[in-house]
């Protein structure tokens, strides 16, 4: 009974922290990230009249991916904090000396930061993929001044089919644009798609326009050239794999893939079974809920020190550590991209280094 008594007071006082530092840390990188696009809005707001909505909407959209990203930070800010506060206050001392082992003291901040990291992943499973969109059309209307539209975009369906897009315009639905232009479809302007025959013999599909109707393309000026039978006229297509939307998971996989779900990189390695990067960023997802466990094991060992100003030297060596991690998984996850290194190394290599890091420092832990 008291050894639960404890473990649940030790959670109540990470999971206070864990809920000031999100709230604080967020609210700063919103509020910094605000100032500093000022000349932008500014901008925007002589364009388009009052933007002060869908500033509030793009801040509140963005907030998922900044917690996605930083969660493990959090985190491990968090734990250090609940060790510090407890130190302070000498309620780890009682707990040691009677006989608890300083790891299973721990046991709450593990469990319950294991725990949030899980749900963190579930929203960049259940979230990202709904609000990249929105959140990348209000970005580019209020940051640039121009709707969203993507030129040279080039997106590989099913069977090795391939589709260069001169410019897609993603339209109301997938890019919620603003203005007089409301109801707008998707629409390709110069569309090319290389493709091969029953027989293997090269196709090529032209449009001067491509019109998405909600189950297939419209073309204007459509024709199929096929090698060695001539051409034909085309006026609606359709392939699996180059709707709208896989339009736009195309793009993130080539503009912005830590915005991407592991389904969706999933998807990109179905029809790209050389997409490295996807491959990478596939492991650095599926071991991202273990992220915050290793940088616990790594940096408490240095905050609970008993001895007068050892703490916060520790806070600065744990952080020091911690940072070795991000530039570690910096710069593997990127040779991992570029085939430089196998994509579980490369996705899961920084978290195997620092993890055996963490367990050769577990004899400075406090006894």
């Amino acid at each position: 009974m008291i050894l639960r008594t404890l473990d649940r007071y030790v959670l109540r006082v990470f999971l206070a922290y864990c809920l000031v530092l999100a709230f604080g840390f967020l609210g700063l990188i919103t509020v910094l990230d605000l100032i500093g696009h000022g000349d932008e809005l500014g901008e925007s707001s002589q364009l388009y009249g009052a933007v002060g909505g869908q500033v509030l909407r793009f801040y509140l959209l963005n907030l998922p991916f900044l917690l996605v990203q930083f969660a493990p930070y959090i985190l491990l800010l968090a734990g250090m904090a609940t060790v510090m506060h407890l130190a302070r206050a000498r309620e780890w001392t009682p707990m040691l000396t009677a006989g608890r082992p300083t790891l299973r003291a721990f046991v709450p901040i593990y469990v319950a930061a294991f725990t949030l990291a899980l749900g963190v992943m579930e929203i960049r499973e259940a979230i990202l993929p709904r609000w990249a969109a929105p959140r990348e059309a209000l970005m580019r209307r209020l940051f640039h001044q121009r709707s969203w539209t993507l030129v040279d975009l080039w997106a590989r369906g099913e069977g090795d089919v391939r589709l260069l897009a001169g410019r897609f315009d993603p339209g109301t639905e997938l890019g919620l644009q603003f203005g007089e232009e409301a109801d707008r479809l998707p629409k390709i302007e110069g569309l090319e798609v290389y493709s091969r025959g029953p027989a293997g013999e090269p196709r090529l599909m032209l449009a001067e326009t491509a019109t998405w109707l909600g189950a297939s393309w419209s073309l204007q000026g459509g024709r199929l050239v096929t090698g060695g039978l001539g051409e034909e006229p085309v006026h609606t297509w359709y392939h699996p794999g180059l709707r709208p939307a896989d339009l736009v998971l195309a793009y993130f996989g080539q503009v912005s893939p830590l915005d991407l779900s592991l389904g969706q990189l999933r998807i990109l390695r179905l029809r790209d079974p050389d997409h490295r990067l996807a491959a990478t960023l596939s492991y650095a997802w599926w071991t991202a809920p273990l992220v915050p466990l290793v940088l616990l094991l790594l940096g408490l060992p240095f905050v609970l020190r008993f001895e007068k100003g050892s703490a916060l030297e520790g806070v600065g060596t744990g952080l020091l550590l911690c940072a070795f991690y991000f530039v570690a998984d910096f710069l593997l996850r990127d040779l991992g991209g570029r085939g430089v290194l196998s994509p579980f190394f490369g996705g899961a290599g920084a978290l195997m280094l620092c993890l055996a890091l963490g367990i050769r420092v577990q004899d400075r832990l406090a006894t």
